[in-house]
């Protein structure tokens, strides 16, 4: 495993996020709430998330010209959710919104999907699972994007600074 490469791949991922996290406040339609957190809730972030490690990949892509990308993109996203469910959902669960929390937990979320990533032998073929990946990856967007405007009266789903769900036109 290449510690630097791991430390720098999960910096970037978490700027990113960063960056997606005001792109609905800025621009807001509806290619921009295909991609950015459209409001507060859990939900939203995890699709950040993804689109961030998407987003990252086809940059790593970039830089290495074989590899499968698009699997490494899905992965890394899903990982990252999972893993960040599991230890951010009893947290905050018990103790509340605590941002700097929240911002470790995701920290530690993305650095451990980096390194399951690296360890994961796809390097073999590569056109295939690049073929699944763009499929995942597509079908994850049109699920995301489904429940942003469409989404389950449940908390998972709940801004509670809004006292809202989904984009914001569909609670007028």
């Amino acid at each position: 495993m290449n510690f630097k490469k791991t430390i720098i791949n999960t910096i970037v991922i978490f700027l990113l996020c960063s960056i997606l996290h005001f792109g609905y406040d800025l621009f807001p339609n509806f290619i921009t709430s295909i991609l950015c957190p459209v409001n507060e809730s859990i939900w939203e972030h995890l699709k950040m998330i993804f689109s961030a490690s998407v987003i990252f990949s086809i940059i790593e892509k970039l830089r290495n010209k074989k590899s499968p990308f698009l699997i490494k993109g899905y992965l890394r996203g899903m990982f990252t959710i999972i893993i960040l469910l599991t230890i951010y959902l009893p947290v905050y669960y018990t103790l509340g919104e605590i941002l700097i929390l929240t911002m470790i937990l995701l920290l530690i979320s993305i650095f451990t999907s980096e390194i399951i990533i690296q360890k994961l032998p796809l390097e073999k073929y590569q056109k295939t699972w690049n073929i699944i990946g763009c499929i995942l990856i597509i079908l994850n967007f049109i699920f995301f994007t489904y429940l942003s405007y469409h989404p389950i009266k449940i908390d998972l789903f709940y801004d509670h600074e809004s006292k809202k769900y989904g984009v914001d036109t569909l609670n007028q």
